[in-house]
């Protein structure tokens, strides 16, 4: 057995573990409610809207780390699905399933492609890098719900552990390599200041 095959095994067997015997009828709405912290399309806009209001003065600055740090790990991860093609779990065992050799519990919708990296998790621990930025007392709460995100991944059956560790991996480095850009953008155009400039010249 090469390595990819044996990390493919040991991946499948952590899934079916994680899958098959942490279910627990209380956690499964939890579990659904979690996931949908990794979805952008819901936490993209709830955190836009919470940092206009939060700070309508500074939320160009805002909006700008928000959008690097989202966009830059969102592109990797895009990428890197269509490049690994990895089918969702029920398909990758369909024939185990069909034998009923395996058993799969899947929560909510039936995914069957583009399982590598997890975008959720990709989107939990991006958003969490964004919101340390902004809260760091806080940083402990982002991460650990970014982390339960993954968790959620696997618990509802949607994708194998694997897919969640590098989702995660690349949510968290390519978020900090946005604020990386962002600090750099900031020394060579400080948005602050512009800010400033058009508040006093629209006056």
């Amino acid at each position: 057995m090469n390595l990819l095959a044996h990390v493919v095994s040991v991946d499948t067997a952590l899934f079916l573990f994680i899958n098959n015997h942490f279910h627990f009828h209380i956690l499964n709405d939890n579990m659904r409610a979690l996931t949908y912290l990794g979805n952008g399309w819901v936490v993209y806009w709830l955190t836009l809207v919470s940092l206009y209001f939060w700070g309508r003065r500074t939320f160009r600055e805002s909006f700008t780390i928000l959008f690097l740090t989202q966009a830059i790990p969102g592109a990797a991860v895009i990428a890197l699905k269509r490049l690994v093609d990895r089918p969702r779990p029920i398909v990758a065992l369909a024939r185990q399933i069909a034998a009923g050799s395996v058993h799969v519990v899947v929560l909510g919708r039936h995914l069957t492609s583009y399982s590598f990296p997890s975008g959720h998790t990709e989107t939990a621990f991006a958003l969490a890098v964004a919101l340390a930025y902004f809260v760091p007392k806080k940083r402990a709460v982002f991460y650990t719900l970014a982390a339960l995100v993954g968790f959620s991944r696997v618990y509802n059956g949607e994708h194998f552990p694997l897919d969640v560790i590098c989702g995660g991996l690349i949510g968290y480095g390519c978020a900090r390599l946005g604020l990386l850009i962002f600090e750099k953008l900031r020394k060579s155009l400080p948005i602050a200041k512009v800010e400033k400039t058009q508040e006093l010249s629209a006056k």
